[in-house]
């Protein structure tokens, strides 16, 4: 599933080729500038026909000519000459090539397509790997390997952060900032089009180093998503951290990023659902993936999710809160040990409570604020805790590492230092950081985010990766009479209901039930009944049932002419919450559950929950909580609360079933499912099933 990263970024020889000292050759250039500087201790050949000498080196003419097999080409070379080079490299034994070049099919170039199967030919062929093309190199720190055209990163230090970016321009000034702010790397991979080598990979790879304690991505696009899911699972059983930012998350995002690199875009929520699952900490933005990046640096976890803050600032207190608000964020109570102690360490008049303002006077004694701080860190309600600090930037600048350190090793928990906004930083600000143990988070919603991000990631270690069961239902049982007791036995309650062919037999039907009642049509040219009028809510007697199985007949005729009616669904009326439950399969992460509002509200209001399967009770019981629309499935305008257990119940066995008859089903969809009250159950009103295709 994995291929072979270690030709590209430990390679024990190095073929440059399109090597130039001319105005063409300027990359050429820098990345042989680069190797000279760092000390690469490999081998190394120039290759060009029209040299026979470089830079105090021999230049050879083609790969035919270098007296060994090389390990790794770096290809400076135009896109028209790659192709037959590598050929020629490949069948000289050439195990691994950098491609530089673009057009190789990325915005749907059809020459440069023909050129990328070329590629994938050779690849087949010799067993040839290919990192690229359309990319911008890329960093070994320890081999002293610095495979990128520009100066710029020679300063970058060996660490324990895994890179890999798909846009090669962003890449360096992001590895420039982050090293910056303390950030030190291991190996960092600029992946272009990923023709071959891919994100998985790569991914692969940092997780088998044992430098790389974390992994940091910018994800155009996936590949292979079951070798990425599969390499995130391996991640995670690891204990070594994906953080990444996803860039395609609108309709004119995935466009950009098909005419960048040719990736496939996928559903953003769907993708999300994959994070989800695989404890990926997905970044807003490249400022949240550095930020986010310092905070799992120092490589403490949480044993829960309960945040406390130290501040000497009211205004940040107030903004805390309501990043913590938008985040979910759940802030620790304090003990009430804490809660008595803490007023007489802190400015008279203040409360002792979390988040905990100390007050300006106290917060510039940094002996004291830290002894305060101790108190926070040792209170039983807290998990982890952030801090209010500034780093020194100058040389002149007040610098004394002690109290915050000293904070620090009073606790195994997580303890991250903030800052209300960006601020500047320099090598002083990286050493006081280093000496003190605590990253400092650049600005307070990007501080909550990266709390957030330790949170949740924890969660995910505990929780644990559901995997799913080989399906072993019948096809027989997804009809009729037989269907309905399989959803009854997967938790999946009806309404009770009868079929009718006429509209006088909907009609007596009816008066057994018990009105009011509901009344359906059933035809192939309805799946969605509401939008050719084929529903019928309330209907107090028969005449008014038999009128409007009539009416709704007519409609279809003139919203369809020739349609087959089959028939009507009479269903007892129930009234209460609608939502929505969904299950299909995606065709690159596979098989997923969509929960929300349900009925019309669905389309108007989009408020959507997506995981992938299997849906366990904490699953679903998480889905419903993050609904922007929540608050209805509790006590709401004096109505009681609905049976938030029914409805757990009905997505635990809806995934179930969907899991067990994959091979026959394409999707079902339930809307809605109607909650009733507390302990009274819920109503699959509506349940859609599409059979897969053969």
């Amino acid at each position: 599933m994995f291929r072979n990263v270690a030709p590209l970024l430990r390679p024990k020889s190095i073929a440059l080729v399109g090597a130039s000292d001319s105005s063409r050759g300027g990359w050429a250039q820098e990345i042989y500038a680069n190797l000279e500087y760092s000390g690469f201790p490999a081998k190394l050949y120039l290759v060009n026909p029209k040299r026979r000498e470089l830079w105090g080196r021999p230049v050879y003419p083609n790969f035919a000519a270098i007296p060994e097999a090389v390990d790794l080409a770096l290809t400076i070379i135009p896109t028209p000459a790659v192709v037959d080079t590598l050929a020629e490299a490949a069948a000289s034994g050439l195990k691994c090539a950098l491609i530089y070049a673009a057009q190789f099919g990325e915005g749907g170039d059809a020459e440069g397509r023909k050129r990328a199967q070329a590629l994938l030919t050779l690849s087949d062929k010799h067993g040839l790997r290919i990192s690229g093309p359309n990319c911008m190199g890329s960093l070994a720190l320890r081999e002293k390997l610095l495979l990128y055209p520009a100066k710029r990163v020679r300063g970058l230090q060996p660490g324990s952060v895994g890179v890999v970016f798909q846009s090669g321009g962003t890449f360096q000034f992001w590895l420039q900032q982050a090293a910056l702010r303390g950030l030190d790397f291991s190996y960092a991979v600029s992946s272009g089009n990923e023709l071959d080598l891919d994100l998985a990979d790569y991914i692969n790879f940092l997780i088998e180093d044992e430098h790389t304690k974390t992994i940091v991505c910018l994800v155009e696009g996936v590949r292979r998503p079951q070798a990425f899911m599969a390499a995130a699972e391996k991640a995670l059983a690891a204990r070594k951290p994906i953080l990444l930012v996803k860039v395609g998350r609108s309709e004119r995002g995935k466009a950009a990023t098909m005419s960048h690199t040719g990736a496939i875009a996928s559903d953003d929520q769907v993708f999300d659902a994959v994070c989800r699952k695989y404890g990926i900490v997905r970044c807003p933005s490249l400022d949240d993936l550095l930020e986010t990046s310092l905070a799992f640096s120092q490589g403490r976890l949480p044993k829960g999710d309960r945040i406390a803050m130290a501040c000497y600032s009211g205004g940040a207190k107030g903004l805390v809160l309501d990043y913590a608000s938008d985040e979910g964020a759940e802030m620790a109570p304090f003990t009430p040990e804490t809660r008595a102690r803490l007023p007489g360490m802190i400015d008279a008049g203040l409360a002792g409570e979390n988040p905990l303002d100390v007050g300006p006077t106290v917060g510039v004694q940094a002996a004291k604020f830290a002894e305060i701080c101790k108190v926070v860190c040792a209170d039983q309600t807290v998990d982890l805790v952030t801090v209010q600090g500034l780093m020194p930037i100058n040389p002149a600048d007040p610098y004394d590492p002690e109290p915050l350190r000293s904070v620090l090793h009073s606790t195994d928990k997580p303890i991250l230092a903030f800052g209300r906004i960006a601020q500047n930083a320099s090598e002083v600000s990286r050493k006081y950081q280093n000496e003190t143990g605590v990253p400092f988070i650049h600005g307070l919603p990007e501080t909550v985010r990266a709390l957030q991000g330790l949170v949740r990631y924890a969660a995910t270690l505990r929780r644990g990766v559901s995997t799913i069961a080989e399906p072993h239902g019948r096809a027989e049982n997804l009809k009729g009479a037989a269907f309905d007791a399989l959803l009854a036995a997967h938790g999946l309650t009806l309404p009770a209901s009868a079929s009718a062919k006429t509209p006088d037999e909907a009609a007596a039907q009816a008066a057994r039930i018990g009105f009011p009642v509901a009344v359906k049509i059933v035809s192939p040219e309805a799946s969605h009944k509401t939008e050719v009028g084929g529903v019928a809510l309330g209907l107090a007697d028969a005449v008014a049932v038999r009128a409007a199985a009539l009416a709704m007949t007519e409609r279809l005729a003139g919203h369809a002419p020739g349609a087959r009616v089959e028939g009507f669904l009479v269903q007892e009326m129930v009234a209460g919450v609608e939502m929505i439950l969904g299950v299909r399969e995606d065709p690159q992460f596979g098989p997923f559950m969509l929960a929300g509002l349900g009925g019309v509200m669905v389309e108007a209001m989009k408020d959507v929950a997506i995981r992938l399967l299997p849906i366990d009770e904490d699953t679903a019981r998480d889905m419903l909580r993050s609904l922007r629309g929540a608050a209805l499935l509790g006590e709401f305008r004096g109505r009681p609360a609905r049976d938030t257990d029914a409805v757990v119940r009905a997505m635990v066995g809806l995934s179930g079933l969907f899991l067990d008859h994959r091979p026959w089903l394409s999707d079902i969809e339930i809307n809605p499912l109607i909650v009733l009250a507390r302990n009274e159950g819920a109503r699959a009103v509506d349940v859609r099933v599409v059979p897969r295709l053969p």
